[in-house]
């Protein structure tokens, strides 16, 4: 878990290209809300869950698992309207919910692109592959070495 852990704080500590943000509401996103479910780091299970937009702000959480059942790490996730565009902001918290980022500190990632189904924040990426299925990508560095890790979702309740 270290290496994981050192190769998303490598990822979430890289400066993001400065592009101009593509114009974008919460409306946009939409379709995110709701509770998903599937494969995720090393194909283990994950959990991705999203309120309804309030106060120009989506929030969600994060659940990553290791295959042998045991929670690996948390997140906790606000989408914000910023600037006429959207915002990705989130924390991540080990097992015993002690935070990976210091107190005041929250990793953000600016929306570069986006189009009807697919949205790319500096490199964390959403697409939506289907009606009730989702990809979300994020390429991570260790090492020189980079990888990207792919979660695959299905809309859990339908």
């Amino acid at each position: 878990m270290n290496r994981l852990k050192l190769a998303l704080a490598v990822m979430l500590l890289a400066p993001a290209p400065a592009l101009a943000a593509p114009a974008a509401t919460l409306a946009d996103l939409a379709w995110l809300q709701g509770s998903w479910e599937g494969e995720g780091i090393a194909g283990a299970p994950a959990l991705e869950a999203y309120s309804p937009p309030a106060g120009g702000q989506m929030v969600g959480h994060f659940r990553q698992m290791n295959a042998d059942g045991t929670v690996m790490f948390y997140e906790i996730i606000t989408i914000v309207e910023e600037g006429g565009s959207l915002a990705y902001r989130l924390k991540h918290f080990n097992p015993d919910l002690t935070g990976w980022e210091e107190k005041n500190e929250v990793e953000a990632f600016a929306l570069t692109a986006k189009s009807a189904d697919r949205f790319d924040f500096s490199g964390l990426v959403y697409e939506r592959t289907g009606a009730d299925t989702m990809t979300a990508s994020v390429v991570v560095e260790e090492k020189g070495k980079r990888e990207t890790l792919v979660f695959r979702f299905r809309r859990k309740g339908r």
